[in-house]
């Protein structure tokens, strides 16, 4: 892999990739990589989370994760409205997806 978040940007494309296309599906399907943060400086981490960015936006989405276009890094980034009206922008890492418990708990 590139060292380079452009280079690895690059690897991919603006066009988000779909399910009613059989290598798109194929491709969506594998497990995503970590991303690696010691493979990449802050600059270039900062120049992939803009241009995942630019692309959802362009989708007119609210979230959009990197293997969608077309790379198998472990990153999503998404755009959800916030308590002031506003909306709150969020890159996601190496996310981790666990079972909740069965535990309920009452706030009043």
């Amino acid at each position: 892999l590139a060292t380079r978040a452009g280079a690895i940007f690059e690897m991919g494309s603006n066009n988000i990739l779909l399910v009613t296309n059989k290598k798109d599906e194929k491709f969506l399907r594998r497990k995503t990589e970590a991303f690696d943060f010691g493979a990449h400086t802050k600059h270039d981490i900062a120049d992939l989370i803009g241009r995942m960015k630019r692309a959802m936006r362009e989708a007119n989405g609210i979230g959009l994760s990197a293997n969608q276009i077309g790379l198998p890094h472990a990153v999503f980034v998404a755009e959800v409205p916030d308590a002031n009206g506003g909306k709150k922008f969020y890159a996601m890492f190496n996310p981790n997806v666990e079972k909740a418990g069965s535990r309920k708990v009452s706030i009043e």
